[in-house]
């Protein structure tokens, strides 16, 4: 059998014609491929049309479907004349079970109106009878045998009440579950979403077989990771991960998902090839223009060589992939990466973010401690990562634990323009980090119209975890921007000087249960009627 496709987009025009048959079908999804926002949904739906004209509603389709992108495929024999986007509430079933939970809609809702009204007389009421003023509450006077009988009347009358007011919410509370009940089951013919309606003509009768595509806004999926290191001896486990979320109106049950990538914005006119120029850019600052505050900071770490801190794994050693459950076939394409699931996933329509397992890999790290008492007492263990092109990673958020501890949430980045990868694992408590200034007579000293300043800070580092650790350790002393500011730098032992930014580097190598101790000392020449400010 043959199969045509109409791709539609004339919506809202219905030709002329009188339709002898009416008829209604339920979408079913079956293939999703969801953008970062928006979707493309094919659906499949089974009608048995009658020859001639017919008018088709097709329920469980998204309430804000694309309406210049529709394609509808089918038979050779069938044409459609006409296409309209409606509401579920403006068509009307034809199933005779839909028309049933329909009747039974109304008589409970019928129902809930009266013992609503039931509940309101009740409370109203019981509020009436415990007015004060009955009891001579107010300026009247009343004997003792009338209040005698006011107290029983009040008393029998209020546990009444209260015992009918009981009654009646237990009953609206088990006829709100029947009424629930029930809207879900018309929802199976109405779908949660909204309707097409189809004019067709088809040249022969028998059971029809149709699919329809259409694009949706109200879907979207990011990156997300977990990382997981055992031991800075270990590899780096990467758990590559999807968040997919909808709220188109339908649930996509069982659905084949596909997540790309790329662009959504598809339209139905052709694109028109244009001459390509090749400019000089400078994508260095236009990426790290982009960069959060925490990744720029993140991604100056790349200062610190490889060479010079021990590595637990050679150099050479490849990436080693291991492909999670379930199965997924990755395609990269020149603009963009899809994800192929092979196996179905349900994502209901309410908005919340569903985990997709994408990829997990076993990467060869080479992890460093970096550390920066001026601001940060803690250390930070780093995860160095080359060839991470081939891991084909987009930005994301990322949950780090550290032998089998959470220690927080990082942030991946592989949009760089260099050839290694830094992640933050976060803050190790096994190495106790103390900068304190130290003071004597000599720190500050005045003659004449000037002023000498000696500032001397001591770094002590300790380890105490049970094996031994590299640290790469930060510290800086001011630069002069004013010629009436003299600074000169008196002590850096075996540190790595850089004169232009002011930065002390030292690679430490630390034992367990071992402490070093490290000294910066620098001298500040100013006038002393000035106040010197550091930022």
């Amino acid at each position: 059998m043959k199969k045509i496709v109409f791709c539609v987009s004339f919506f809202g025009m219905v030709l002329p014609g009188i339709a002898q048959n009416r008829l209604s079908a339920t979408a079913e999804v079956k293939e999703v491929t969801v953008y970062a926002n928006g979707a493309q949904v094919q659906n499949r739906i089974q009608v048995n049309l009658p020859a001639g004209s017919s008018d088709l509603v097709i329920n469980n389709v998204a309430s804000d479907l694309d309406e210049r992108n529709i394609q509808i495929s089918g038979p050779d024999y069938l044409s459609i004349l006409s296409i309209a986007k409606t509401r579920a509430e403006d068509v009307q079933v034809t199933n005779p079970s839909h028309q049933k939970l329909k009747d039974s809609l109304d008589l409970f809702t019928a129902d809930r109106e009266l013992l609503g009204n039931k509940l309101d007389a009740a409370r109203g009421a019981l509020q009436i009878l415990t007015n004060q003023n009955l009891l001579g509450g107010g300026d009247g006077k009343i004997d003792i045998a009338d209040l005698s009988k006011l107290v029983d009347y009040y008393q029998l009358k209020s546990v009444n009440l209260n015992k009918d007011i009981s009654a009646l919410s237990k009953e609206i509370e088990q006829l709100d579950k029947r009424i629930a009940k029930v809207q879900e089951g018309l929802r199976m013919y109405t779908g949660n979403g909204g309707q097409l309606k189809l004019q067709i003509t088809s040249a022969r009768s028998g059971n029809v077989s149709m699919e329809i595509r259409y694009m949706t806004s109200a879907a979207s999926w990011q990156a997300y990771y977990d990382l997981k290191a055992a031991s800075v001896s270990a590899p780096l486990r990467m758990y590559y991960k999807a968040g997919v979320s909808q709220s188109s109106g339908v649930d996509w049950r069982n659905a084949k998902l596909i997540l790309s990538t790329g662009n959504p914005a598809v339209g139905g006119t052709a694109p028109v090839l244009s001459p390509s120029y090749a400019v000089i850019r400078n994508l260095d600052e236009a990426i790290f223009a982009n960069l959060s505050v925490q990744n720029r900071t993140q991604n100056r770490i790349q200062s610190m060589s490889a060479k010079s801190i021990r590595a637990e794994v050679t150099a050479d050693a490849k990436y080693v992939e291991e492909v999670a459950a379930p199965a997924i076939n990755m395609v990269e394409n020149q603009l963009s990466t899809t994800f192929d699931i092979e196996v179905p996933y349900t994502i209901l329509s309410n908005g919340q973010p569903h985990s997709v397992a994408l990829k997990e890999f076993s990467q060869p790290a080479i992890y460093k401690y970096y550390a920066v008492p001026k601001l940060d007492r803690d250390a930070f263990l780093m995860a160095e990562i080359t060839d991470f092109q081939k891991l084909n990673l987009i930005p994301g958020e990322a949950n780090v634990s550290f032998e089998n501890m959470f220690v927080g949430k990082s942030y991946i980045n592989p949009n760089v323009t260099v050839d290694t990868l830094n992640l933050s694992l976060g803050r190790d408590k096994g190495i106790s980090i103390k900068r304190e200034r130290i003071m004597d007579q000599k720190s500050t000293q005045v003659s004449g119209s000037w002023k000498r300043q000696v500032f001397t800070y001591e770094i002590k580092v300790r380890n105490n975890k049970a094996s031994e650790v590299d640290i790469l350790l930060k510290d800086q002393f001011p630069i002069s921007t004013d010629k009436s500011i003299e600074v000169e730098l008196l002590e850096a032992k075996s540190g790595q000087v850089n004169t232009e930014t002011g930065i002390v580097t030292w690679m430490l190598r630390v034992k367990p249960n071992e402490t070093q101790t490290y000294r910066i000392s620098y001298l500040v020449k100013s006038p002393k009627d000035k106040t010197l400010d550091f930022n």
